[in-house]
């Protein structure tokens, strides 16, 4: 496959580790271990963050230990994780997602020892569970509205082959993209973490293309955080807000520089200019080069978004330097690579949601869009 073969060892890179610093001892933290760019109001930040994350993974962990079916990968996301800008003070549900190895067995467990955290679904048995599981929507089955320990979450269960692979080729953006804004690790997993960082970098080549040769940082991860969401029928019929991206990149800015500071200074194409501020190289043949490290489904669908915006595009394997070369040249790459994230996004995204009916229950499912709307319209 050509992203195999083309694969840098930025790709391969592992994000720096959070360092996790008592105040007292914040003095004796050498340069080294500090994110760069961070200004020191936003080092601050930054611990204070990594101190939540503590205490909140400590919750969490109490969570977990609850399931005795094997959890091989889990992480945390969402405003019950990290805090967004423009909310109030309510307690939101906490979104946790579940990596596993075969989720019908799995899910025959859970439902022997949970059948209360499914609707109907359960009585029909696990196999039916992860029939609806791998076949409608994203590969990921919720439970919603589950109280453990006091904690209210909704997790997710997916298999790792499917997790795995929508991280590196991009098949629905469905949790990759959730994974391009910060996530809290409840179990990891020594293959995702290779995979998490591919993933990474796609998001900053996509977000690339999209934006012009200066650039903040700011603008840089509000472009990232967005493409997950580009698509998504949940932004277009208001069951999201529409300030959303917004909202997590300026509660979550220090978090989004120490996720991705390894990954830009990777990057030959792509460099620090000031403080926040950034440049790419902008020659036909460094983004063109950049491109065709992108996932095959990203570039197929960048490919027919391009013929249908008027590009002569020939087709076949040969052309694939060619047709790039041709795609970056144009002025409006940057909403053909748009379209082509959001010919990603849809279809997986308004089949998960509808797949909600089946595995939260008709009841749950009203609740949950209806708690969607009122969290930020009364906020």
């Amino acid at each position: 496959m050509r992203q195999n073969k083309q694969a840098e060892s930025t790709d391969r890179q592992t994000v720096r580790p959070l360092v996790q610093v008592s105040r007292g001892a914040q003095n004796a933290q050498t340069q080294a271990d500090k994110t760069p760019w961070l200004s020191e109001a936003e080092e601050a930040k930054l611990d204070t963050m990594r101190d939540a994350q503590s205490e909140i993974r400590g919750v969490l962990d109490t969570v977990l230990r609850q399931f005795s079916a094997p959890i091989r990968y889990a992480f945390a996301y969402g405003s019950g994780v990290y805090k967004q800008s423009g909310y109030g003070a309510s307690k939101p549900m906490v979104d946790l997602i579940f990596g596993v190895s075969h989720p019908d067995h799995w899910h025959a467990l859970n439902i022997a020892q949970h059948r209360n955290h499914y609707s109907f679904m359960g009585t029909l048995g696990a196999n039916a569970v992860s029939f609806v599981q791998d076949r409608m929507g994203a590969g990921v089955y919720y439970n919603p509205f589950i109280e453990i320990n006091g904690v209210v979450v909704k997790y997710g269960v997916v298999s790792m082959s499917t997790l795995s692979s929508d991280l590196l080729n991009w098949d629905s953006l469905y949790l990759a993209g959730r994974m391009h804004k910060p996530t809290l690790t409840l179990r990891r997993d020594p293959l995702m973490r290779i995979s998490k960082q591919v993933n990474l970098t796609h998001a900053v080549r996509a977000a690339l293309l999209m934006l012009p040769k200066t650039f903040t940082t700011e603008e840089l991860f509000v472009c990232i955080a967005s493409l997950s969401f580009t698509g998504d029928i949940r932004m277009r019929i208001g069951g999201e807000n529409p300030r959303k991206v917004q909202n997590i990149v300026e509660a979550q800015l220090p978090l989004f520089k120490s996720r991705y500071t390894s990954i830009i200074e990777g990057l030959p194409n792509l460099e620090y200019i000031g403080q926040n501020l950034l440049q790419q190289n902008m020659a036909p043949t460094e983004r063109a080069s950049m491109l065709r490290k992108m996932p095959n489904n990203f570039y197929d669908r960048l490919l027919k978004q391009g013929r249908k915006a008027g590009i002569r595009l020939p087709p076949g394997f040969g052309a694939e330097r060619v047709n790039t070369e041709r795609l970056v040249e144009v002025d409006n790459i940057g909403q053909i690579a748009t379209k082509a994230v959001e010919s990603i996004v849809a279809w997986p995204a308004l089949t998960q949601s509808l797949k909600g009916v089946l595995s939260s229950g008709l009841t749950k499912s009203v609740s949950y869009m209806r708690a969607k709307n009122n969290k930020y319209r009364n906020n």
